[in-house]
């Protein structure tokens, strides 16, 4: 028995000394990123839920309902006027004022966006009266009974321990100093709420990390190198409530920074570093955001995928959108003069906007959705909103969301994208379709001209159904190259051609940009036409990110069908692909068409035209599910291109919202309803499209 308890004991000591092995050899990987990473999933695995619908509300300076408005580029804009605007803002889309999210005895986390040494009105940090308005208008539910925390992880090191892991960084004189918010916690100390402002990268002076939890990311997260968990404050994740209230403008990297993007804040920067991808050596530099990196020969994308991540774990509920002030062409102000110190007039800043606007909504995907559009950037171009959709975040599809409050065409400014434009640039590219029907590869030995040659008869005219005949299913890449050497995973350093192929859906006939990249050979038909044929070798690695090469088209109105042909014989056998407008401004480049939608299936709703079958009639269909709560499905049909409106009204006859409201091809449409703002009754809803109009009735029941 002795012989045996020995032998236990042996083997499980060795057991022990191999899981530590294994912790120790897996730890290492981890920290030294070389994680085994794959760049596609089949795409109904990333279609976490359906895309909601939602109201983001719109309120500018001028709007005849405050009582004190201005002028909306007007810079004495007074804080009695964007007080009105919050407060009017936040009672569009929720009726009582945050009381449905928001009580006694709750903790209100808002997050601003503050991340450098500008004062208010610069456009490149929050407007601190925006915060200010939101503060009082919270404290108003129960005054003095609401803990109300506003917190923000800067990269400026403030606290001891941030100063040593960051000296070469301008510290703070004390947190939130330029901006203004410690008058803001004077001011709403005094007047009895209870306010405090919070360090995201933890507080104490010395020894921040204890303020610090591990989160881990439902599902398991999409940055990978990540493990799926952050370290994340305690003030973000013991709040009842977290309000984003970023500030909105142009990002070099990401193009757009709003409510999704802002939430990278959160990753502590005591662990990360002061520019969250550098680490602490407090840390032995163990911990850091990775943003865009290079793996061996292949390129990826982590930013994306981290900010969608954060922003899950944020859990917005509420977004405000200071667009008082905004910034295009870059994130920062350019200060103009010969000082860049933040004493210069606001007056001097090259690249502010001034557009005395506030959004609010409760979908913060939505939002930034609403934010694009008036900044006129195509949402669809916008990687990690689309990635945000897919993880169900919120509704990055503009015919799910009503805007109340002014219009977008009302508010729309063309902001600059990037300042100076290229084509490897990431802020001018837009984002390469990612989703794709793909064929197996074809080896090419013994084929001397491999791209001209039939490895599928009529290839021209191929019409694909997805798992049909060989095609595989849809696959959705991660990255804007299309890695499909991850793909074909028994093809290794073979010649090789393959086919992918997508249908897409263009609003009109018309001209636009295809912007193609890839290291080899490739040759694209749309429709049936060669439209860009490559036959050498280039670099597609490393800086050379999305674009080689750019060419005109010409589009067809409804669904159109595009094959790409793809040759490997040295290279990493990847390319991207987007289709923009044709704009002569280089400051504008790279917009992908608006309303052009990618598809793998050739019956796309919204279109009609000699793939698709005929609809004659127009026709307003009844919504399902009816009764209803919250939310119904409204389909209608138009027979010919139309400018069509899809209205709700109360049982009084009121206008309660526009779902609908603009030029679309004929098609099937459907779009969503959510009531859950609406109290019980009977509503109707009504479709006006050329000569047609019809109306139906659908009842709540809560």
């Amino acid at each position: 028995m002795h012989f045996f308890k020995s032998r236990i004991f042996k083997f499980s000591f060795i057991l022990v000394i191999i899981s530590l092995w294994m912790w120790w050899d897996l730890s290492q990987a981890y920290n030294n990123k070389s994680i085994i990473y794959r760049s596609f999933v089949i795409d109904s695995e990333m279609k976490k839920v359906a895309s909601p619908s939602a109201t983001v509300s719109i309120v500018r300076s001028n709007d005849p309902a405050l009582e004190n408005p201005c002028g909306v580029t007007d810079e004495g804009i007074s804080y009695q006027t964007i007080a009105q605007m919050v407060r009017r803002a936040v009672y569009l889309v929720d009726g009582t004022g945050l009381r449905s999210i928001i009580k006694s005895g709750d903790t209100v986390l808002i997050k601003p966006n503050i991340v450098q040494w500008d004062s208010s009105g610069s456009g490149g940090v929050t407007d601190v009266r925006v915060v200010k308005a939101l503060v009082y208008l919270i404290d108003s539910i129960a005054h003095g009974q609401i803990k109300i925390i506003v917190g923000e992880g800067s990269p400026r090191p403030y606290t001891t321990f941030e100063k040593i892991a960051a000296p070469t960084i301008t510290p703070w004189i004390q947190l939130f100093d330029v901006p203004g918010y410690q008058q803001l916690k004077t001011d709403a100390q005094k007047s009895g709420i209870d306010f405090h402002i919070s360090n995201l990268n933890g507080n104490d002076d010395t020894n921040p990390w204890p303020e610090l939890d591990t989160v881990y990311v439902p599902g398991g997260g999409q940055a990978t190198l990540q493990g799926g968990k952050y370290l994340v404050h305690r003030d973000v994740t013991h709040a009842s409530v977290y309000i984003a209230v970023p500030v909105m403008k142009i990002h070099k990297d990401v193009r757009y920074t709003g409510a999704v993007k802002d939430q990278i804040g959160l990753a502590a920067s005591s662990r990360y570093g002061f520019s969250k991808t550098g680490g602490v050596p407090q840390d032995g530099n163990a911990h850091h955001l990775d943003h865009t990196n290079l793996l061996a020969t292949t390129w990826h994308n982590w930013q994306d995928k981290e900010i969608v991540d954060l922003a899950t774990i944020a859990r917005i509920k509420f977004v405000v959108m200071d667009a008082i002030t905004c910034l295009d062409s870059t994130k920062t102000p350019k200060y103009g003069g010969s000082s860049s110190t933040p004493n210069i007039p606001n007056i001097n800043i090259s690249n502010r906007i001034k557009m005395n606007t506030i959004m609010a909504g409760y979908d913060p995907v939505a939002v930034d959705n609403v934010c694009c559009r008036i900044m006129e950037l195509n949402p669809d171009d916008i990687r990690y909103l689309t990635l945000a959709e897919k993880v169900g975040l919120g509704t990055n599809n503009p015919d799910n969301i009503t805007v109340v409050g002014a219009t977008i065409d009302q508010t729309k400014r063309l902001f600059r994208y990037v300042q100076p434009f290229s084509t490897t640039n990431t802020s001018s590219y837009g984002q390469s379709n990612r989703t794709w029907l793909l064929t197996n590869y074809y080896l090419t030995s013994g084929i001397s001209n491999p791209m001209d040659y039939p490895f599928i008869s009529n290839e021209a005219t191929l019409a694909p159904t997805a798992g049909v005949n060989g095609w595989s299913l849809p696959i959705y890449f991660t990255d804007d190259q299309i890695l499909l050497n991850d793909y074909y995973t028994t093809l290794g350093s073979q010649s090789a051609v393959s086919y992918a192929f997508t249908y897409f859906t263009a609003p009109a006939a018309k001209q636009a940009e295809l912007w193609v990249g890839s290291d080899e050979a490739l040759k694209i038909y749309l429709n049936g036409t060669v439209v860009y044929n490559y036959s050498g070798t280039r670099s597609f690695t490393g800086n050379q990110f999305f674009s080689d090469d750019t060419c005109i088209i010409n589009l067809q109105q409804g669904t159109n069908k595009l094959l790409v042909k793809s040759y490997q014989s040295i290279g990493k056998y990847s390319f991207s692909l987007n289709i923009c407008e044709v704009q002569p401004n280089p400051l504008y480049k790279g917009n992908r068409v608006m309303g052009l939608k990618f598809t793998t299936t050739g019956n796309a709703t919204g279109v009609n035209d000699k793939n698709t079958s005929t609809i004659s009639s127009f026709e307003l269909k009844n919504n399902y599910p009816n009764p209803f709560n919250p939310a119904t499905m409204i389909t209608y049909q138009i027979a010919k291109a139309s400018s069509v409106k899809l209205v709700i009204y109360d049982i009084s006859g009121r206008e309660i919202a526009t779902l609908v409201n603009g030029e679309k091809a004929a098609g099937t449409y459907t779009v969503s309803w959510n009531a859950a703002h609406h109290s019980n009754g009977v509503y109707f809803y009504k479709l006006t499209a050329d000569k047609f109009s019809q109306v139906k009735k659908m009842v709540l029941i809560k």
